[in-house]
């Protein structure tokens, strides 16, 4: 326990704490460090008196931003992980249900003080300071040097973000004291939710969840550059670019400069005059600035078809030869369309990058429970989604910090951004004019924060419903000024707005999709499915369940289940499981018993959608990882454990795949490169349970660019076959390279009645395993395993994994080319697994090789 609390708590929280200890980035200077919270109920003094250094605080808890409370006081040692458990039923005011009001006896009920010191560059003094938030949960006054600079009028919204300008408060060359008095989100408050993905901190998130930062400009301030793009379709050998900036005159007389802009070798400018105190939006466009319609540009594109090529369109403004202030963009030269596929009455929304279509293939991505930042933690959820072969990730409300939208820029990650469901933003019937207001202000907040970047191929105003007519309208104004660049939905559902039509995406049906469908189901329905998660209970690999609670709560389940657990769908699921593979008797069958159920089904959903293009368009995968360690929706845990869904999404995702389709029992290669292929091999066997093949056959295959070929129209299996039988499927290149392998196991009795209870029948089988020396670059490690069957028995679901050799401990983010795949009688495979070094905590690797019917093997690793 105390191994597993060291990760939970203190390496995530520390791990953050690294990411954001440099003070100073790109001219700004953030307020990350020397910070201490309070509660008001232990304060006495007033803002004033706070807010001046030398304040003495004495039993505050010191802490750094961005944070929330709940994760100050977890940091401090003041409550026990949540994370590990039942501990988190033991804080106090835990919020019943989801999502609802404190309780009286909360002590989150009441505002916390955030304050800090720190010192301001003596140059700041001839310039104008600006105060800049990223986000603040609920409300908050905010005071400097003992003046009280915006108050809960102004600062409002969870989403919202602010530049303040402090330079009467602001003390440069000496010591400045910044102090805000926050209140925690209530009643119709449109806050932070999670919905039924976790449960509700008791804390509703509150606090400051990103980044303070402070800046000087000179007189003229560039605020919010915006670089659009525009291609002449088909051909994209030329892009038409407009740039605009709003420029804000800080002083109280007119001033007249140029404001200027590079992007690589091409230079523009413009004299703008601003009077007194003014904003003005600037605008460069291609006709009147010729050097803005570029040839041949380097386009970006998803990472699964093309290179992510990106720009940087420098900014600045000058008065009479000196500089006020600079700003740099970082942008790529795309565009995002979308046409409707109208196919038997429904409408599909078909999304195209540079003029090609492409199916989106994702899932629902949310941070931690507690909002604690860490680059390490986004990078893994980056780098895995990459290793899945999926190019999307959908957030409801925008989720993350400005470190993972640029990084999704950088690797080719395709963003949905959106609302949030089942909360005050979808209860407009209990909305105020105000808090019509602060939705409208919060959604152009975010649109404008976050337009530049490419990733963001669209935006969703409403998840499982579409606003009314007025607040729609707002929504739809917003994007009409401040971003008419890509497409946008009504909501996440098939639900036909009155204002704009049909949305052309898809969710449900309630409750199932969440719970569970067999495999054969999702090649009937299909659309643009924004959320599904067809193995709804996901119970982790065993050595990931052992770090979310004490040993004695393992087996039989218990309250630490319970709490992680969906009360509504785990039954539906549950009795699928159960009648598809039986009822476990222990911890370590259910684990294993768990990833086969969740692989056969995730895997299924992926390839229907990947293969019914376009009629299909894309899936989100609900859910994608995890705010906190759970057992249900996640295509890898808390830990960063993959599962049997992340191997099941990883092989039906891959670019080029050969795969049998569950509805009308044919063969299909799906090709999601636009090239085309020719000279493939593809094979096929049908083995029964005893493992004697009944019939094979291998044929001559090509297929064209973006296509799903039919290349076998059925497979006829035996009337008398085994009650469980297995399928092998393979494609290879002319020189015999494998480039897709693909294994199914079938029931006689079909796909939705397949009783697949048998295979613990399967006899245990003893694998060889040969590893290569490890080989390391840095910090990171790559080894080569070949793993042989010589046995006469299918050794089925093959585990291979990395754990730390005196713990037993996974290692963890792992990069395992494939995962619970099985070896028919003599089969091998070589594979290969990536991990960071410094994840062995100090510890030597071992590879462990165990599985469905396999005999664990055990191997140093040196």
């Amino acid at each position: 326990m105390k191994t597993r609390k060291m990760f939970s708590v203190a390496m995530i929280f520390f791990l953050s704490l690294t990411c954001f200890a440099q003070n100073t980035a790109g001219g700004k200077l953030f307020l990350r460090d020397n910070w201490a919270i309070q509660s008001s109920s232990e304060i006495r003094s007033d803002g004033k008196a706070i807010s001046t250094t030398g304040f003495r605080t004495e039993g505050w808890y010191p802490t750094t931003v961005p944070t929330t409370v709940l994760a100050a006081l977890v940091a401090n040692n003041v409550y026990p992980d949540p994370y590990y458990g039942t501990n988190i039923n033991k804080l106090p005011g835990t919020i019943p249900g989801r999502n609802r009001e404190m309780p009286e006896e909360s002590p989150f009920r009441v505002a916390w003080w955030y304050r800090t010191e720190f010192s301001l560059p003596a140059d700041y003094k001839d310039m104008h300071t600006w105060l800049k938030f990223h986000s603040i949960n609920y409300k908050a006054n905010i005071w400097l040097n003992g003046r009280l600079i915006a108050d809960t009028t102004t600062i409002e919204g969870a989403y919202r973000l602010f530049n303040l300008d402090i330079t009467k408060e602001a003390l440069p060359g000496e010591n400045n004291c910044l102090a805000l008095e926050i209140f925690p989100p209530k009643g119709m408050d449109l806050t932070i939710t999670w919905v039924d993905w976790n449960p509700t901190p008791p804390d509703r998130g509150m606090g400051i969840w990103y980044d303070v930062s402070v800046h000087a400009t000179g007189a003229v301030a560039i605020e919010n550059p915006h670089v659009v793009t525009r291609l002449n379709l088909p051909t994209s050998d030329q892009a038409r670019l407009t740039i605009t900036a709003e420029l804000h005159n800080a002083e109280i007389k007119p001033v007249t400069g140029n404001l200027k802009g590079i992007i690589e070798n091409i230079t523009f400018f413009q004299e703008v005059t601003l009077g007194a105190g003014e904003t003005k939006l600037v605008s460069f466009l291609p006709e009147a600035f010729p050097q803005l319609v570029i040839s041949n540009p380097r386009l970006w594109w998803p990472h699964t078809v093309g290179p992510q090529n990106l720009y940087d369109l420098n900014l600045d403004f000058e008065v009479k030869g000196r500089t006020t202030d600079t700003k740099k963009v970082r942008f790529g030269v795309r565009e995002i369309t979308a046409w409707m596929n109208n196919f038997d009455s429904l409408h599909t929304k078909v999304f195209q990058v540079n003029g090609k279509n492409i199916v989106i293939r994702g899932g629902g991505y949310v941070q931690d429970l507690m909002l604690r930042p860490s680059d390490e933690r986004t990078e893994a959820d980056l780098m895995y989604a990459k290793h899945m072969n999926l190019n999307a990730l959908r957030m409801e409300a925008p989720r993350g910090s400005d470190y993972l939208f640029e990084r999704c820029d950088e690797e080719g990650i395709l963003l949905m951004v959106g609302w949030c469901c089942c909360c005050s933003w979808e209860r407009w019937r209990n909305w105020t004019p105000h808090t019509g207001d602060i939705a409208e202000l919060s959604w152009k907040d975010q649109i404008v924060h976050l337009r530049n970047h490419p990733s963001v191929f669209t935006w969703l105003y409403g998840s499982d419903h579409f606003p009314p007519p007025d607040i729609e309208k707002r929504y739809i104004k917003v994007l009409d000024e401040y971003d008419n660049t890509r497409p946008f939905e009504s909501s996440a559902t098939q639900a036909s707005s009155t204002i704009t039509g049909p949305s052309g995406v898809w969710m449900g049906p309630y409750p199932k999709v969440y719970a569970y469908f067999p495999p054969s189901y999702w090649y009937a329905k299909l659309e643009f499915n924004t959320e599904a998660g067809p193995s709804g209970e996901q119970i982790p690999p065993i050595e990931t369940m052992r770090m979310m609670m004490p040993e004695e709560d393992l087996w039989p389940m218990s309250e630490s289940w319970d709490l992680r657990l969906h009360k509504a769908f785990y039954p539906i699921a549950r009795a699928a499981f159960e009648s598809r593979y039986g009822k476990p008797t222990s911890v370590e069958e259910y684990s294993m018993k768990s990833q086969v159920f969740q692989n056969e089904a995730v895997k299924a959903m992926f390839e229907a959608f990947t293969d019914n293009k376009y009629r299909s368009s894309g899936i989100i995968y609900w859910m994608y990882n995890s705010a906190w360690p759970k057992m249900y929706w996640q295509l890898y845990d808390y830990f960063f454990m993959p599962n049997g869904a992340f191997y099941g999404a990883k092989n039906a995702c891959e670019p080029l795949h050969i795969q049998y389709c569950y509805d009308d029992h044919s063969v299909k290669v799906v090709n999601s490169f636009y090239k085309d292929f020719t000279g493939l091999k593809a094979s096929f066997k049908i083995i029964d349970f005893n493992m004697s093949e009944v019939w094979s056959g291998i044929m001559d295959v090509a297929v064209g660019p973006d296509e799903s070929r039919k290349i076998l129209t059925t497979l006829d299996f035996p009337e008398d076959i085994t009650g469980i039988y297995f399928l092998k499927l393979q494609l290879n290149d002319s020189s015999g390279k494998l480039l897709s392998s693909n294994f199914y196991w079938l029931s006689s009795e079909g796909d939705e009645k397949a009783d697949f209870t048998d295979l613990s029948k399967l006899p245990k089988t003893s694998l060889n395993v040969s590893i290569q020396a490890l080989q390391q670059a840095g910090d990171k490690s790559r080894l080569t395993v070949t793993i042989e069957n010589p046995g006469t028995a299918l050794a089925f679901a093959v585990n291979p994994k990395i754990l730390k050799l005196n713990s037993g401990e996974p290692v963890l983010p792992v990069f395992w080319e494939d995962n619970y795949f099985s070896l028919l009688p003599g089969e091998k495979r070589t594979l290969q697994v990536q991990f960071d070094s410094k994840n062995l905590d100090g510890e030597k690797p071992l590879l462990k090789v165990d599985g469905w019917n396999v005999n664990p093997i055990e191997m140093g690793i040196k």
